[in-house]
């Protein structure tokens, strides 16, 4: 006799299992769009910069300065001379550089890097100048003396240096006060002489001040403070 147990159970009609939902996927293109556009806007904003930075310059001249201190009556070269740009409103008091200055002298005393005002420039009517060259003992003479310093020169008599039975000290005389260094000289490295000739700018007036000095005594040069 059959059980229950025995009896095969009956059918369900449950429904079929669903398949697994698709995971969802950002969109990656506003990303993109987002670098895209920062892009842009940098690239603008250095075109606006770089434009200001080329209308600034464009407002600028060259004019000349100096690059190292020379005193007045210094006969300027090439080699004088730097561009600086500066403003275009300063342009009335300094010289620009389309002006050609080989030869003009300076009518006061200009500092290294210093911007050159037209008003320091002699106009070409400044008195006959003379170039006049004094040998000094490289001991008499101030030490890295440079181009356009000014020095007083000081004679030592070579006789005189006894009257009689009695010593006498015979005193310098100053012979060139603030007489301008062209040309500072070089120092003989052979050995073969301590002396340098040292050629000063002096006015015509002074030139026989100026030999004189070279032959009747020992010579010493001392530097012009500022």
């Amino acid at each position: 006799m059959a059980t229950l147990r025995d009896m095969p159970a009956p059918a369900t009609d449950a429904p079929p299992a669903r398949p697994p939902s698709p995971t969802a996927r950002r969109l990656r293109g506003g990303g993109r769009d987002l670098r895209l556009a920062l892009g842009v806007a940098l690239v603008l904003v250095a075109v606006v910069v770089g434009s200001r930075v080329v209308d600034s310059g464009a407002d600028r001249t060259p004019v000349w300065a100096l690059r190292g201190a020379l005193g007045a009556g210094t006969e300027l070269t090439a080699d004088d001379l730097v561009a600086v740009p500066v403003a275009a409103d300063s342009l009335d008091a300094y010289v620009v550089t389309t002006t050609d200055l080989e030869g003009r002298r300076l009518l006061r005393d200009v500092g290294a890097g210093e911007l050159l005002p037209a008003a320091a420039l002699a106009d070409g009517s400044a008195g006959a100048r003379r170039l006049v060259t004094v040998p000094v003992d490289a001991l008499h003479a101030p030490p890295a003396l440079a181009r356009g310093e000014r020095v007083d020169v000081y004679v030592t008599p070579k006789d005189g240096a006894s009257i009689g039975s009695d010593a006498v000290t015979v005193l310098p005389a100053l012979v060139l006060a603030g007489a301008l260094v062209a040309d500072p000289g070089v120092v003989d490295e052979s050995g073969a002489s301590n002396q340098i000739g040292v050629v000063l700018d002096v006015a015509a007036k002074d030139a026989d001040r100026a030999v004189a000095a070279a032959r009747s005594g020992d010579v010493d040069l001392v530097r012009v403070g500022s």
